[in-house]
This record gives structure tokens, C-alpha cells and sequence, in this order.
């Protein structure tokens, strides 16, 4: 025999709640809670089946209809007899009124809270018919101690009465008999003894007392029989459950103290329990008179907890295994249970989540959720059904307001009280929302131009391929746009200008283009426009002239007008071919590159058969340029600089393209080609270590070393992150020596180069290397620039070269670049020489070294090492020596 503890007194409960309409009080607090308790046991099993059990089942449902009553009543006035309904369908000419009968004397059955939910007749005569006993604290109506508490009648008289107490077994409820007393010493008649022992024997209990003045135990005769079929032989000398509990009250009164609540449990062979308490009872002025104590069965309900923790242990592990939340919610929408993951993802205590209505999870706009009302995502289950369905996205309210999304999977499923629960799984879709969220954000970037919102490429290409599959192919029609030089936006007035330059065309482009036409911006300043049916706008050529007169406008940025005009080229489908919108939009840019060759703002471009064959030839040129690359298809020749002597100074690497079909492709052809496709850094790579390898290996020149090879770069930029890097593995990996190596660059790729880009040419300078500006004097830089750049070569453009001997300008500018290249020791080489005239002149202005037609074409490989072995090429200089 084991004393769990002891306790105070209870505390007094609350008011019971009133009906919003006016009528009476209907013990919300009561119907939850033991509505609570069954729909628990019905959803893991635990419910013992027992009269009692039914019973408050049918109390709680009948609790929560009466409410729901009243509110549709309320328009009759107030108290309109919902609670004769209530007490009808809870206490009606059913199976329970016969079970739960009570006994004659006056009787009531009180809640958890102490609230009586059901009188008997005398014990509404005996406090008078005009008091609505229904809802009221039994401790309003019996005042004092249950040995001897004081009834108020409703006609102002007093009775005094004994309150003996008989809780129901598995329910929170208890019969409560009111024992009516003549004098305090008085004991009940016989036939009162008889129904309080019928309760006892009816609940599994027995009583017993103790008189503290005469030290005599007095055990009831359910107690002694209790004993007898519990296997208790109170004869043999087996110690009773309740010796302990009455020694240790013994002790606390022997102590001073006041004794308060004991309790044991007596656990017996076969799984048998009986439960004890015990307290003392006072008198008025607070003298204690006796001990008295019941005794119960409680083994059913002991193997019922039981049950119920293996169940719930069950259903929880069945819930972890659940990828989600799972809660089940009864047919009003309330929560019975749910998992620690569901309490988890929605930030509330798993006690909280319990007996919770679903309405309050919703994060849905909505009304304050009635009582009985239903969420969206809740829906019915029509009589009979057994269905599932699925919600791909709720949004659920956390416990501290925040919303989660949730996929909810709804099923239902049956009680054991023959009702139903729904079982709901939810799923956080938190990140699959936000990865899609994302996935759209992508796709919008994927198809709108982020500084306009005009469709990009991606997206008129697609709306392009959808005209070209309808039937009216042959009339779509298409113009590309580019801005004559726009750069000067940029440059002049800053980028944000140039931005918003932008989108002001594109705003004009979407307002005045006509139905039909589409606008998108493919880049940079290049804009394009399809046209569904150019007839519709009268034709090609004035959708073309459209088009340009709307790219021709005058635009205030920054408070500063600017005049904007365009070179347009239109392209229409070639009716015999299979002509997809990605070739139609490059014939359009062919013709609008062919426009903007003629150096002509505001010029118009058509993708005639000539413009597309040749489109077609670039592209094909391209494939087989991007080959040759790759598969070393390509060749060098050199071209020697001389110095006046005659002496190979260097060699100029020259590629050529010899091809198995076309023969010997020129460089204007293809190096174009290059350019457009983006194919002249891999260009430059492999010049430069295929004439590196090379160069490594000519022979020794009359000045007794081999002469220096030069490369031109126009992909490969010192600008470039790894420019230092790609040339120092060349050079490493081809063993040429770093002094013999010279590198060319146009005037116009060392405009503003970055520090990095001067540092990397500083650094290539400093092991040897050589850089020349070529074509110097053709581009827009200043000549003071020149003093800024590690270049140690200028380059005379053969633009000056060719009217030297007769143009007083070309001669002029010559001799100012030499001149100021002598001033800053730089080498001057004049590019271009082809007479002896002009040898002489340049001679004369002081130019260092030559090259040109003059002295030598540019040679095979082969041809130039003859060159190098035989000393000096002729020069006019060395004929005078001779």
C-alpha cells in the first residue's frame, strides 16, 4: 500500500457561463470538458462502454445542441425553454434515465465543477419549485460540511441535511444524496441507509469512519463486501487500505496540524486496485469530530488509463512516422489530438492544440469563428461517406500570428462511439512555396527585360515561333533596331541617363505601336519589333519606316534634350524555306547592320536574298572558322619590320585560313566573322602560341640573335582577369625568350584601361615583353595618352604612310607622331611602305624601322627562316651603301 500524496482543499469554481441571448446558463466549461474526455477515449479506444459513460456523452452533446438551440430561439425572449429541451434530450424516456436512476431521497448529479446538471424530485421540493437548480453550485445550495450542512429553502426556511457523495466510475460526474436531519446527532432511517448502500455497491465503493472520541472504526457494509471480493481477509489480519491513512492523520492531528486529504492505492493480485481517501471532518468551531474515508474499485478505470496510454503511445508513434502534422478533429470542428510535429509547425502547445476549435488555425480572412462553424479547408462528411481529399495550400495561423503554408491531406475515419473524426495530415510547403515563388521570379526574369518590362529575347522569340506556325506565316514580319550612337548617352550624361533614355523608347514603343505589333528589347540599345500581319499596317516597308519614326525622337534626360535615332533592318519569311524565328531575327539584324554600314542615321536595311544568302554564308563561315580553330586548320605567315639597314628587326604573325573548298579564305572575310561570333580570343590564343612556338626557332640574324615575332591581339585584352596569366603560360610553355616576344594592340582597345589592366602590362614589360600601339592616330585618343601606357613601340598608320611624299597633312601628322615618340623614347615602325619615296621621306622624319610591300610580302614559315639565314633584306637605303 503505497501514499501518493496529499492535497488541500479544492478551491471554488467559476460562474457559469450565460448564453449570449439571454437564456440559461448552459456550462460551457462542463459540455467541453466531458465532451473532451469522450471523444479522447473514443479516438484511442479507451471508453469502457458503461451506462455512466453514455451518459455523459449524451450530456455533452446535448449541452452543446441546447446552446446552439438558444440562439435560434433568442427572438422569443429571454429564458424561452431551451433548458426543458436540454433536459429532455439529456434525461428523456430512454435507456439512461432507467440506468442512472436516482434514489427517493432528494438527489442531484453534479459535474466536475461541482454544478448539479440533473435533480430528482424531492430534492426539488424540498428546496421549493421556484429555484432553477439546473447550473448551480451544489456549495450554494448545501452550506457547510457534509456531515452537517444547512439547505435554504426558497421560501426562506432552513433544512439541515447529511451530504454523501458518490462519484460514477470513468466519468467526471457524481450522485450527490441529500440526507435530511432532525437533530445533529440524528442518523438517516433505514430505507436512506438502504439507497446509500445500493449507491456505494452500484459505484464500487465503500465507506468508513472513524469517531475521534471514541476511537471506533465503522466500515459500511459495501466497504466490508468490497473487501471480501477484492481477496482482502480483514479476519486473517491482512491490514486494511485505509490503517495507514488513518495513522497518518492520527499523527497530524497529534502534531497540531490540520489534517487535510490522504490517499493510497492497494494494488492486489490479478490487477485489482482499490483507491483510498480520507480526511477529517470539523465542526463549526473548527474541532475535529471523526475520520472518514471511501474506498474504490478502481481497476476498470486503472486498465482503461491503461489502454488508453498504450493507444496514445500507438497513435504517437504512428504520427512520427508521418512526414507532417497530424491532428484528428471531431465532427464539430474540434481538436481531439494531435502530434508533437503538428504542435511543432504551428508554435503551440500540444496541451493548447487539444480541445482547440479549427476554425481559430485558419490564417483566411474571416469572420470571428462561431461556435460549431467550420474552416474552408473542413469540409462536412455527408451521412455515410468515407472519403478523402486533398488541399494544396492552406494558410494556417501560428501560435504567435505568424502564417505557415500547409498541405492538407483529410480523411475520415470512425469513433467508437459510432460517430466520426476527421484525420488530417499537413505538410509544410513553406519552401516548396518560396522555391516557387522563386521558379516564377526566374521565369519573369527568364521573359521580361528587367529595365523596360518590354519582353526580352527569350520571349519574342517564343511569340515569333508562334506566328510562323500559324497560317498567316508569310505576312509576320520583323524589324530590328539599333540607336546610332547611343554610347555618346552613356559617356557624355552617365549610364543612369542612358537607362532612362531606354525606357522612355519603350514606353513610346508600347503606347504608338498598332495593333498586332509586338515591341521587345534584346540588349544593350538594340530593340525589335514583330508584326503579326504587316499588311495590316500597309505593308513592309512602312511597317520598317513605323517603326524607325518611332525610334526617332527627341528625349529630355537629365534636363538636357537629346536627339535619338535609329538604323532599322526588316526581315519577312522566305516562303519556299522552313524558317524558324530565331534566323528571321538574325536577317534582321543582318539588314540592320547592313543599314548602319552606310554611316547613315536613321537608315533603313531589308533582309533582301543577297543580305540572307550572305547571313547564311556568315554562319556557315562561322561553323567551319570555329573548326579550323579547334583542329589547327588554320596557318601563319610573316611579314619582316626592317630596319634601314635592311637588318629583320621582327616578324609580324599574319594568319591565313587556307580551306579544303573555298581555298585561301581572306581576313576580311573571316576575321569579321570572328568578331560577330565571339571567336577572336580563341583566334588570338592560337596565333599567338603557334607563332611563339615558332619563333622559338628561327636562326640567329646578321646582329647575332634571332629577330622578335609579333602578335596583333584584338580578343585578348590586357583588360582581361587573366591576361597575364594565359600569356606567361604561352610563353613558359614554348620556350621563346621573353625579349623577343611583342604584342600589338589598337589605339582604340587602351583607352581608360584599368589599373589591373596597366599593371599586368607593367609586369609583362618588366620580364621583356614589347607592346606596340598599332594603327596609332586612327582612333580618338589624345597623343598625351600615349605618355601613360607601358607601350615602347608606336606604329605609323598607313593611312599617313600612303600620301606622305605629296600630302603636306599626312606628312604633318607623321612627323608629329615621330617626333613625339622620340620625346617620350619610343620606337616608331611606319606600317604600309610600298615606294622607295616613301622610305626616303620617312627615313628623313627619323622613323626607326619599316614595314611593307616595299621590302618583302609575308612569307611561309619556311620561306621567312631562308630570309633569316641570308642576312639583310634589300632596302633603298642599302642600295646607296653599296
Amino acid at each position: 500500500m503505497n501514499e501518493l500524496g496529499q492535497r488541500s482543499g479544492d478551491g471554488q469554481g467559476d460562474e457559469p457561463a450565460t448564453d449570449p441571448c439571454g437564456a440559461e446558463p448552459v456550462l460551457p466549461e462542463t459540455a467541453r470538458f466531458t465532451e473532451y474526455r469522450r471523444a479522447r477515449n473514443a479516438a484511442l479506444g479507451g471508453g469502457s462502454g458503461q451506462p455512466a459513460s453514455i451518459f455523459a456523452s449524451r450530456l455533452a452533446k446535448a449541452v452543446a445542441e441546447a446552446g446552439r438551440a438558444n440562439s435560434a430561439r433568442a427572438a422569443e425572449g429571454p429564458r424561452s425553454g431551451s433548458l426543458p429541451v436540454l433536459r429532455e434530450a439529456v434525461f428523456g424516456d430512454g435507456p439512461i434515465a432507467e440506468t442512472l436512476e436516482l434514489p427517493e431521497p432528494p438527489s442531484a448529479v453534479c459535474d466536475a465543477f461541482g454544478r448539479i446538471v440533473r435533480a430528482n424530485p424531492a430534492l426539488v421540493a424540498l428546496v421549493g419549485d421556484r429555484v432553477d437548480l439546473f447550473g448551480m453550485r451544489l456549495d450554494m445550495l448545501a452550506i457547510g460540511p457534509d456531515t452537517d450542512a444547512l439547505v435554504v429553502r426558497a421560501d426562506e426556511g432552513t433544512a439541515r441535511v447529511r451530504v454523501v457523495r458518490v462519484p460514477l466510475p470513468d466519468t467526471e460526474l457524481t450522485i450527490v444524496v441529500l440526507v435530511e436531519r432532525t437533530a445533529r446527532d440524528a442518523r438517516p432511517d433505514a430505507r436512506t441507509d438502504g439507497w446509500i448502500a445500493e449507491l456505494e455497491r452500484l459505484a464500487k465503493v465503500g465507506m468508513w469512519s472513524m469517531e475521534l472520541s471514541a476511537g471506533e472504526l465503522n466500515r459500511s457494509a459495501s466497504l466490508e463486501e468490497l473487501y471480501r471480493s477484492s481477496g482482502v481477509d480483514l479476519l486473517a489480519g491482512v491490514p486494511a487500505l485505509e490503517d495507514d491513512l488513518i495513522a497518518a492523520l492520527y499523527q497530524e492531528l497529534r502534531d497540531g496540524e490540520r489534517g487535510g486529504d490522504r490517499y493510497a492505492e492497494l494494488r492486489l493480485p490479478g490487477d485489482r486496485v482499490l483507491s483510498c481517501r480520507a480526511e477529517v471532518e470539523y465542526t463549526p468551531d473548527g474541532a475535529p469530530v471523526r475520520l472518514v474515508g471511501v474506498v474504490r474499485d478502481v481497476s476498470t478505470h486503472r486498465l482503461s488509463d491503461a489502454r488508453v496510454q498504450q493507444a496514445a503511445r500507438r497513435f504517437a508513434d504512428l504520427m512520427a512516422l508521418v512526414p507532417g502534422g497530424v491532428a484528428v478533429i471531431d465532427s464539430g470542428g474540434v481538436v481531439v489530438d494531435a502530434s508533437t510535429e503538428l504542435a511543432t509547425l504551428l508554435g503551440r502547445p500540444l496541451d493548447q492544440l487539444r480541445g482547440l476549435v479549427a476554425a481559430e488555425l485558419t490564417a483566411e480572412p474571416q469572420a470571428e469563428p462561431l461556435a460549431g462553424s467550420l474552416p474552408s479547408w473542413l469540409r462536412p462528411v455527408p451521412p455515410g461517406a468515407r472519403y478523402g481529399y486533398r488541399v494544396e495550400e492552406v494558410p494556417l495561423r501560428r501560435g504567435d500570428g505568424t502564417t505557415v503554408w500547409c498541405e492538407l491531406a483529410v480523411s475520415t475515419t470512425a469513433s467508437d462511439d459510432g460517430g466520426w473524426f476527421w484525420l488530417m495530415v499537413c505538410t509544410d510547403t513553406s519552401e516548396r512555396r518560396q522555391a516557387a515563388q522563386a521558379a516564377e521570379q526566374l521565369r519573369r526574369v527568364g521573359t521580361v527585360d528587367e529595365l523596360t518590362r518590354l519582353p526580352n529575347r527569350a520571349a519574342i522569340l517564343a511569340l515569333l515561333d508562334r506566328h510562323l506556325a500559324g497560317p498567316g506565316r508569310d505576312r509576320v514580319a520583323v524589324v530590328c533596331g539599333n540607336l546610332d550612337d547611343f554610347q555618346r548617352v552613356n559617356s557624355s550624361l552617365g549610364h543612369d541617363a542612358g537607362d532612362g533614355l531606354l525606357v522612355q523608347l519603350a514606353g513610346r514603343l508600347q503606347r504608338e505601336l498598332p495593333a498586332g505589333c509586338t515591341a521587345a528589347r534584346l540588349g544593350g540599345d538594340e530593340f525589335v519589333v514583330v508584326c503579326a500581319d504587316h499588311l495590316a499596317v500597309g505593308g513592309v516597308d512602312q511597317f520598317a519606316k513605323l517603326v524607325s519614326d518611332l525610334l526617332r525622337t527627341t528625349i529630355t534626360v537629365h534636363e538636357r534634350p537629346v536627339v535619338v535615332t535609329a538604323s532599322v533592318g526588316v526581315a519577312t519569311p522566305v516562303p519556299s524555306g522552313d524558317v524558324r524565328a530565331a534566323d528571321l531575327l538574325r536577317f534582321a539584324e543582318v539588314a540592320m547592320h547592313d543599314a548602319k554600314r552606310r554611316q547613315e542615321r536613321g537608315a533603313i536595311g531589308t533582309a533582301t536574298d543577297g543580305v540572307v544568302d550572305s547571313a547564311m554564308r556568315a554562319l556557315e563561315l562561322e561553323a567551319e572558322l570555329r573548326a579550323a580553330i579547334a583542329d589547327d586548320g588554320l596557318t601563319l605567315e610573316y611579314q619582316p619590320v626592317v630596319a634601314p639597314d635592311g637588318t629583320v628587326r621582327s616578324a609580324e604573325a599574319l594568319v591565313r585560313w587556307p580551306h579544303s573548298e573555298r581555298g585561301m579564305v581572306s581576313p576580311a572575310d573571316f576575321l569579321p566573322v570572328a568578331q560577330r561570333s565571339g571567336l577572336l580570343r580563341e583566334l588570338d590564343l592560337w596565333v599567338l602560341r603557334s607563332a611563339a612556338q615558332e619563333a622559338a626557332r628561327w636562326p640567329v640574324g646578321v646582329d647575332g640573335r634571332p629577330p622578335a615575332v609579333a602578335v596583333n591581339l584584338a580578343g585578348l585584352l590586357p583588360g582581361d582577369p587573366d591576361f597575364l596569366s594565359t600569356v606567361t603560360d604561352i610563353v613558359d610553355e614554348t620556350g621563346l625568350a621573353w625579349d623577343r616576344l611583342m604584342l600589338e594592340l589598337v589605339e582604340t582597345s587602351l583607352v581608360a584601361l584599368a589599373p589591373h589592366a596597366l599593371a599586368a602590362m607593367g609586369e609583362l614589360a618588366a620580364r621583356g615583353v614589347r607592346f606596340a600601339v598599332d594603327d596609332f592616330g586612327t582612333g580618338y585618343s589624345s597623343l598625351a595618352r600615349l605618355k601613360t601606357l607601358p607601350a615602347q613601340v608606336v606604329k605609323v598608320d598607313r593611312a599617313f604612310v600612303t600620301g606622305i611624299a605629296d600630302d603636306p597633312a599626312d606628312f604633318a601628322v607623321a612627323r608629329a607622331v615621330v617626333d613625339m615618340a622620340k620625346a617620350m623614347n619610343r620606337t616608331t615602325v611606319a606600317e604600309g611602305v610600298e615606294t622607295a619615296e616613301q622610305f626616303h621621306v620617312l627615313r628623313g622624319i627619323g622613323v626607326d624601322a619599316y614595314q611593307g610591300w616595299l621590302f618583302s610580302r609575308s612569307l611561309p614559315p619556311a620561306d621567312l627562316r631562308v630570309v633569316l639565314a641570308g642576312g639583310r633584306l634589300a632596302t633603298p637605303a642599302s642600295a646607296l651603301l653599296v
